[in-house]
């Protein structure tokens, strides 16, 4: 089922209100996004059109049995794509977060395997134990250097 990156985000905030407190509501999910809740029942009636997810009138929002199998995935692909980001690339965190939310929705699943398998690659390699991840570093400041004065 193609859904669209804004669809993606609200069934994955919808996922995370739902592993916290059984459920979400439309005034939470509005405050995760920053907008207001007219837009957020805008959202939620292309996803209930979709049997992703369960409301009743002004009730509380649950996902359907294919909307938590669609939630699941994309807050998979984030995490996956985050621990990539921090902890192959170095990325910090906020910055890993913000990356993350923009390239689950575009990245292939064919890319995701690879980069999920380079992450276990270079965690249980011989190198693991060598300090490769200070040696990509101090390479980054050089390349940044030569960058400033080239």
């Amino acid at each position: 089922m193609e859904l669209s990156a804004p669809q993606e985000d609200y069934l994955e905030t919808i996922g995370h209100l739902c592993r916290e407190n059984g459920a979400a509501r439309v005034s939470e999910i509005a405050a995760r996004h920053g907008v207001s809740t007219a837009t957020v029942v805008g959202a939620l009636r292309s996803l209930k059109q979709r049997n992703l997810l369960c409301q009743p009138p002004y009730g509380q929002i649950t996902l359907t049995r294919e909307g938590q199998a669609a939630a699941e995935s994309v807050m998979a692909r984030h995490a996956a794509l985050h621990a990539f980001l921090v902890g192959v690339l170095g990325v910090d965190g906020p910055t890993a977060e913000r990356d993350a939310c923009r390239i689950e929705h575009d990245v292939s699943p064919a890319t995701l395997r690879r980069l999920i398998a380079l992450e276990r690659f270079l965690a249980r390699g011989p190198w693991a134990d060598l300090d490769w991840r200070g040696e990509f570093e101090r390479f980054l400041a050089t390349e940044e250097q030569q960058g400033a004065t080239g």
